[in-house]
């Protein structure tokens, strides 16, 4: 009993409570879609009130409702572009992945407070700047801790989930924003996010990463060795062949639990690295055109149908309806690119949206027909974005890697052999550069949308849309996914670890004569006097004979 008592006082590495539970792969998957959800339903819940908020709260005319609707977006989007890179520099360095998700909830919670209480223009850009803030840092962080935590062949399912939850956000919020601003006014909107923040920090603070656990579990190990030690008794052979031979980690886990702490990324080398990668730079501008969509439409469907059909803040949000909904297939278009890989669906995505964007001109007047023609143009565009979400997410993992892998076999490495020397994977990095494309297109979308809109109507941000979807299509079939199939076949992991075998040893005969000692040329020198050719041995065999012979008559 005394150990027992002894140790349970003495440990100082206890255990948290529901250990397994909080760092399992599916708690963490999603907490990280609720951040995600969380980050963007404050920034979508004010677009169907705020252009009714800027007249009644603000105070400015409603010739300058649509202008001010679109700085704010944009707004949004450079305070992303900005800091974006920051974040996932410093969180590739960072040994917790958990804290910095922890300080951009701080910063969503500050937003939420400031947009809530806003009374002119001024606090509505501060409360968007700080809402970027929130969402470079949660989704730098947040994205490259589902990298470290699922198994590399379902990372484009999870992202799937997450891509999903994006679409949730927007579907959701700005319906919920019409509604209850209708029923119970502007700060019933905000109660809403108040609720939805609270939870978000809980799941935050509750999860434990996958190295923390194995760290806790190394750390239990060790403790039951040393209370032994402390109770007197021997430690038998057999627990600790147990112990020995017990496995660490199993699958990916082992890759998240490698080392006890995360490498350090190698600053501006490994950012010129990443930016190098066509495959990285084709899945970031599609991020920018199907983020610049997206927040184009945020920008001028509430304005566009408020004048065209006269609809209240209610239908101001439900209008968004028909064009996120069928991003919920986002889960079942992860799997099918984890299984097909991204090209073809990206392509398909854009080049489907395509005609549909280009024929939202046809929207010119009210009535029921042109209500029913606007839903499905938005429900096709819908579908095409639904196609483009996941796999583009998914496919900045992807790039990543496999530059990382071609790299390894231009340097004469093996794949197996684990080198401490070389640098991590920039995962954290890479989707910093994701916010950075999404934060571009969500800067260039509403300015876009809302100045045409204002100087050319509708039907040109249409087409202006439709040619920069089409453009996306022949970039994405062209470098998306890498390159022809027999150029990826070549550059598979089995040829390239054999390549990387015979550039090796190569080297290493072309190097053998150059870090020889002097000791060593001497014996190669005499090894290569007393070596002959093929043709010559009959003769050099004679010559020595007849040597011997002279030898024997001098010395008789």
């Amino acid at each position: 009993m005394a150990p027992s008592l002894w140790s349970k006082l003495s440990r100082r590495d206890k255990l948290p409570a529901f250990l397994r539970l909080r760092s399992s792969t599916q708690l963490i998957v999603c907490t990280v879609t609720l951040a995600v959800f969380t980050d963007l339903f404050p920034y979508a819940v004010i677009v169907p009130v705020l252009p009714e908020a800027l007249v009644q709260r603000c105070g400015q005319p409603d010739s300058k409702v649509q202008y001010w609707t679109s700085v704010s977006l944009a707004v949004y989007g450079a305070a992303v572009l900005i800091t974006s890179p920051l974040w996932g520099y410093y969180a590739d360095r960072f040994q917790n992945r958990r804290v910095p998700m922890i300080v951009g909830l701080v910063f969503l919670a500050g937003a939420t407070i400031i947009l809530a209480f806003m009374k002119n223009v001024t606090m509505l850009m501060v409360g968007r700047i700080l809402q970027g803030l929130s969402a470079a840092l949660t989704w730098s962080v947040g994205l490259a801790l589902v990298v470290d935590t699922v198994d590399p062949t379902r990372i484009g399912h999870a992202m799937g989930w997450i891509g999903a939850s994006m679409s949730w956000a927007t579907l959701i919020a700005p319906l919920l924003g019409g509604i209850v601003n209708a029923a119970g006014g502007w700060h019933s909107v905000w109660a809403m996010c108040y609720g939805l923040v609270a939870i978000d920090i809980l799941l935050r603070l509750f999860i434990i990463e996958k190295k923390t656990l194995r760290k806790y579990q190394r750390n239990d190990a060790e403790q039951g060795i040393n209370d032994d030690i402390v109770s007197g008794s021997s430690i038998s052979e057999e627990p600790r062949q147990v112990t020995k031979d017990k496995p660490t980690a199993t699958g990916h886990e082992s890759e998240i639990s490698s080392g006890p702490q995360r490498k350090r990324a190698a600053g501006i080398k490994t950012i010129a690295t990443v930016l190098k990668n066509p495959r990285l730079l084709a899945a970031m501008w599609g991020c920018v055109v199907e983020s610049a969509v997206q927040t184009a439409f945020d920008a001028v469907l509430p304005k566009e149908v408020q004048d065209l059909f006269g609809w209240n803040t209610v239908g101001q949000g439900l209008i968004f309806l028909p064009f996120v909904l069928p991003t919920l297939l986002g889960p079942l278009v992860g799997k099918l690119g984890d299984r097909y890989g991204p090209k073809w669906l990206t392509t398909f995505g854009f080049s489907f949206s395509t005609p549909f964007l280009i024929c939202l001109r046809f929207v010119d007047s009210s009535g029921k027909q042109q209500v029913i023609l606007l839903c499905a143009l938005l429900a096709c565009i819908g579908v095409g974005i639904s196609c483009t979400l996941g796999p583009l997410m998914a496919e900045i993992t992807w790039s990543v890697r496999s530059s990382r892998m071609k790299k390894q076999g231009e340097s004469g490495t093996e794949s197996e052999v684990s080198s401490e020397n070389d640098d991590p994977e920039p995962i954290a990095l890479a989707y910093a550069f994701y916010n950075v494309a999404f934060a571009t297109g969500a800067m260039v979308g509403p300015l876009l949308g809302g100045f045409i809109r204002d100087y050319a109507g509708m039907p040109t941000v249409g087409w202006v849309l439709g040619l920069m979807t089409a453009f996306t299509a022949v970039t994405q079939v062209l470098w998306s996914g890498g390159s022809h199939p027999k150029v990826e076949k070549v550059l598979s992991p089995r040829n390239c670890r054999n390549l990387s075998l015979l550039r090796f040893r190569k080297r290493e005969k072309k190097q053998t004569p150059e870090i020889i000692t002097q000791e060593q040329v001497g014996n190669k020198s005499g090894a290569a006097a007393a070596t002959v050719s093929v043709e010559n041995h009959g003769s050099e065999e004679a010559t020595e004979k007849e040597a011997a012979g002279a030898d024997k008559t001098v010395s008789s």
